[in-house]
């Protein structure tokens, strides 16, 4: 279900959320996977049995935002951002089982629903900026992001003076991955660090922000 991500921010002007474990309630069933993308590589890794079936679910999560779009009612109940976060469990994108290939094929998904948001955006929705988040290592804190607030945006792709958050400038994650970049889909790295302290463990982790991501006058 869409809707605000009400967990603790960390710091007072970044906004950055400590990855967290969800529940779930998924089962698995037995089956041959000859699929290249979601079997195992080598004999004996952990199998993923479900994988295909999460990743048929997520092609058909992103496709329908073709013609889906929040209302101006669900998007006035939050008045800085809205998303949607990745819908998978954790073990298919983190974890022994996880392999390179289900990672490109979720930051695909995550990608391909950004993108049909932009196009499905109505005319008085204009100034939503369209956002998809994708995290390394943390993968489960992915989402698509809707930022409702241009200086809610700024505060977690600006590099700060303290150097919490720096560009990342070196590297592409569209490359590194061959990720198919959409029409008007555009590419922003940061590497978070915050140091550890009484109320938190601290965190380490690049963020790909993909979608519409230019900086505006």
């Amino acid at each position: 279900m869409p809707g605000n991500d009400d967990r603790a921010l960390v710091g007072a002007n970044l906004g950055w959320h400590f990855p967290a474990h969800r529940s779930c309630d998924w089962h698995t069933g037995a089956m041959r996977n000859t699929d290249p993308i979601t079997r195992p590589g080598t004999r004996g890794q952990k199998k993923l049995r479900d994988a295909p079936r999460r990743l048929r679910y997520l092609q058909r999560w992103a496709r329908r935002f073709v013609d889906e779009f929040p209302t101006p009612e669900e998007l006035q109940t939050n008045t800085r951002y809205w998303n949607y976060k990745i819908p998978t469990r954790a073990g298919l994108i983190e974890g022994p089982a996880s392999t390179p290939a289900l990672q490109r094929a979720c930051a695909q998904a995550l990608i391909n629903a950004c993108a049909n948001l932009i196009q499905s955006r109505p005319a008085s929705q204009a100034g939503v900026r369209i956002t998809c988040c994708i995290a390394q290592p943390g993968m489960f804190s992915s989402e698509v992001c809707l930022y409702l607030d241009e200086d809610y945006f700024q505060g977690h792709v600006a590099t700060t003076a303290d150097g919490q958050v720096t560009a990342i400038t070196s590297r592409s994650l569209a490359a590194e991955w061959g990720l198919a970049l959409p029409n008007g889909i555009e590419e922003r790295g940061v590497q978070v660090c915050i140091p550890p302290a009484d109320d938190h463990e601290g965190l380490e982790q690049d963020y790909w922000f993909f979608g519409e991501i230019a900086d505006r006058p």
